[in-house]
């Protein structure tokens, strides 16, 4: 069994062993073990393993072929082919499935994949190893990816932000997240306003009126969401329609897994 923990928290800080004897309880493991981002992600590899999967010539992404094979064997299989009334619009690329590369984004940055461009995709030692570890560290593996690894505007790709989130955005945020008691209720949109007053997030449009409600909509996509699909938050939405709407995030909830595992977060790097 592969231990992640020595690449992910420091053992020599005073928090550790209390912080170890929290994250082996049950309700940790039991939520890793079901957590669908974590079980598709190990699906996506043993994919890899078992087929010859060579990424576009173009961005080194999943051809359609293979996003038909592996997308519905996902927990929540995702729509590949959007209906809007009357109309289907077919798949195009693995961009039209924010969950499939989302899980790919994953496990490319976290080193689990290699992903060339014309060239077949490989499953790197650190995938491996990754897929013999607990599933409490595989958990806490990929949300410690996204949050020092990854660009989170590659969840909301829109022109007039820049390259990249103001300084320290990260952090606010989990400071934020970490100050809010486990299984308090909180309302989305007060959390948003003063998530991006805090951090300065600003968007370049001559349409003041829609900045709010873009602003709101942009910390739901890198904040909100992904903090549910990694076990940190639960959310409650409200149902507007029948797909393509949107439901309206209304609320959410730091669960207590999610508490373990945010906190893992504030260690410094191991050496």
């Amino acid at each position: 069994m592969t231990n992640l923990l020595p690449h992910l928290v420091d053992a020599h800080d005073w928090r550790f062993e209390p912080w170890l004897a929290e994250f082996r309880q049950s309700h940790v493991v039991e939520m890793a073990e079901n957590l669908p981002i974590r079980r598709d992600i190990v699906t996506m590899i043993r994919y890899v393993q078992d087929h010859k999967v060579t990424g576009t010539k173009s961005t080194g992404n999943l051809p359609l072929k293979v996003i038909r094979d592996l997308a519905p064997q996902f927990v929540d299989p995702p729509v590949l082919d959007e209906r809007i009334g009357q109309n289907v619009y077919p798949l195009k690329s693995e961009y039209d499935v924010w969950p499939l590369y989302f899980r790919h984004i994953l496990a490319q940055v976290g080193g689990l994949l290699e992903t060339p461009k014309g060239a077949r995709w490989r499953v790197t030692p650190a995938g491996e190893a990754w897929l013999e570890a607990d599933s409490s560290e595989q958990a806490l593996y990929l949300l410690h990816t996204w949050w020092y690894r990854v660009n989170w505007l590659i969840a909301w790709p829109v022109g007039g932000v820049g390259d990249a989130l103001p300084r320290a955005f990260e952090d606010v945020t989990l400071a934020r997240l970490l100050a809010i008691p486990v299984g308090r209720r909180v309302d989305y949109e007060p959390f948003a306003d003063m998530l991006v007053q805090r951090t300065f997030l600003t968007w370049s449009t001559p349409d003041i009126s829609y900045r709010e409600e873009m602003l709101r909509g942009a910390i739901r996509k890198i904040v909100a969401q992904p903090a549910a699909d990694l076990g940190v938050a639960a959310l409650l939405t409200q149902e507007l329609g029948p797909p393509p709407m949107v439901p309206k995030l209304l609320a959410f909830r730091i669960t207590a897994a999610g508490r373990v595992m945010l906190t893992a977060l504030t260690f410094p790097a191991p050496l």
